[in-house]
């Protein structure tokens, strides 16, 4: 049940049975674990990442009961699906190794939870560096990204988002199968904003609010070579 998403968000009518009670869900597919492709070539690394998202949804598709949906991704590189099933077959799909995260849409006989509001948060603008692995020449695309985070003052705002550095750079796999990280720069201002508080602001690493992606020249201290 920990890769249903977004549940929590539904009061749900109790006098419906989970048989019963039907839900529209985004069901992803668990991406290429990059350990497992690091040595490949990008070339390999993408037909690699091709082969195994279409042996994910083969293996979803195969195993649901139901055969109506609409697919998630291209059918090169199938993501997931989305579709309405009963809760039961949702719970069933969470424990399937393929499946990554089941998103909540719609739930039958439900009702959407409010949510109170609060205070005390500051926004952060950063500049955050889009690094892809083997590129020497070129443009290299930036963002301007701007968080909210909650904190006591502005040096304990700037101080919480360093501590989320590392988290940054986690490297992914593009399209293309290169690594991809997403190193922060600079944090160039901050300010109290006076939002009120809402739970997914709870995040330790803030929340995006605004962000422009942007290019520049690749330079020698700009290139990446993924290690």
């Amino acid at each position: 049940m920990e890769k249903l998403i977004g549940l929590n968000e539904w009061i749900l009518d109790e006098a419906i049975s989970d048989k019963e009670r039907l839900a529209e869900a985004s069901i992803y597919l668990i991406y290429p674990d990059l350990g497992t492709l690091k040595d490949l070539l990008p070339k390999e690394r993408k037909k690699r990442i091709d082969l195994e998202l279409r042996e994910r949804f083969r293996e979803l598709t195969d195993r649901i009961s139901v055969k109506e949906y609409s697919l998630l991704g291209t059918k090169k590189r199938p993501i997931g699906i989305k579709t309405t099933l009963t809760f039961d077959a949702l719970k069933d799909i969470s424990t399937f190794d393929c499946i990554w995260h089941i998103f909540i849409n719609k739930i039958s006989s439900a009702k959407k939870r409010r949510v109170r509001a609060s205070q005390s948060f500051y926004f952060i603008k950063m500049t955050v560096a889009i690094e892809i692995e083997g590129l020497q020449k070129g443009m290299q695309t930036f963002e301007e990204r701007f968080v909210i985070v909650k904190a006591k003052s502005q040096d304990d705002a700037y101080q919480k988002m360093e501590k989320q550095k590392k988290n940054y750079v986690k490297p992914y796999l593009n399209s293309d199968g290169r690594q991809v990280r997403w190193r922060i720069e600079s944090f160039d201002d901050c300010y109290e904003t006076g939002v009120d508080k809402l739970s997914d602001f709870n995040n330790p690493e803030g929340v995006e609010v605004y962000s422009k992606l942007k290019s520049r020249k690749l330079t020698p201290e700009r290139i990446w070579d993924g290690k």
